[in-house]
């Protein structure tokens, strides 16, 4: 089985600037939901609210500021993120394909199926001389820069 996705330990110091600006606009959007009670956190956060929100501005200021600083100290909130986001990724791309396999494809092979359609011209024919398709002929080498 192939790996849909993998987990990156040693990401190079670009990565981990970018990751650390990412990081900081993600928290802050976070901090924000928290201060206010929306969507994932409108379920009401009583008197964890204000330490939840600076906890979520501080890890978004911290990595903005290593991405400043020392791009490399980000590794440890980069690894464990990766690592937290690991199982999701693994099973929603599961179910994503899964989904895209029973609702469209496993449809429209039996679609085909039930209207007789072979595109790959798989069928048997005892009359045929032979199997063999024929290549379309080959086209003017000008005609590949005239895109429409």
């Amino acid at each position: 089985m192939s790996k849909l996705v993998e987990i990156n330990f040693n990401p190079d110091t670009k990565t981990l600037r970018q990751f650390g600006w990412i990081a900081f606009v993600g928290f802050g959007i976070l901090a924000a939901l928290a201060y206010y009670e929306k969507l994932i956190f409108s379920f009401g956060l009583g008197g964890a609210r204000m330490p939840l929100v600076t906890t979520f501005a501080a890890l978004g200021t911290i990595a903005a500021l290593f991405s400043l600083v020392a791009p490399r100290a980000n590794r440890l909130l980069y690894v464990g993120l990766t690592l937290l986001a690991f199982p999701i990724g693994f099973v929603l791309s599961y179910v994503i394909m899964g989904t895209l396999f029973f609702l469209i494809i496993g449809p429209i092979a039996v679609l085909f199926r039930i209207l007789g359609r072979d595109p790959m011209h798989r069928g048997y024919e005892p009359n045929a001389p032979s199997y063999w398709a024929e290549a379309p002929a080959a086209r003017d080498k000008e005609s590949y820069f005239h895109q429409y």
